[in-house]
């Protein structure tokens, strides 16, 4: 019975392994992508962040050198997308834009959102949509 368990056990570990080096292939996939698409572009990808705050959704993403006025913002139920001036070393990317596409972990209200830019940060706010109401039952 022993030796059962041990066979067992060798196997989860051998797929847990697996999926690991599988899992570790592909972000460097996604990296090398990631630095094709820059070098083509010219503009280098800013960094963000998402997270769900309570009944929030909350995103910051560096856009260095950018005037509020020149960064674009469109909010979906499910997506945002920040348009701004590239300002990157890169094969000269003055006078390009990059386009920043991002899925959101949770729908959110449009009309909720809130942006502010302070310091090369963008912080962009929406409440959570709901999505049903709890009745109280008397």
């Amino acid at each position: 019975m022993e030796e059962w368990r041990r066979n067992i056990w060798r196997k989860i570990l051998e797929e847990f392994r697996r999926v690991e080096a599988e899992i570790s292939r592909m972000e460097d996939e996604f990296f090398r992508l990631m630095r094709e698409a820059e070098e083509r572009s010219g503009c280098i990808t800013p960094l963000y962040n998402v997270y769900e705050s309570g009944d929030e959704v909350r995103l910051t993403a560096d856009l260095p050198g950018a005037s509020k006025e020149e960064i674009g913002l469109i909010a979906g139920e499910d997506y945002l997308r920040i348009e701004a001036p590239c300002r990157s070393p890169l094969r000269g990317g003055e006078g390009r834009r990059y386009v920043l596409h991002v899925r959101l972990p949770a729908k959110i209200d449009p009309q909720s959102v809130k942006a502010r830019y302070k310091e090369g940060v963008l912080e962009v706010v929406a409440r959570k949509k709901i999505t049903g109401y709890r009745i109280r039952i008397e």
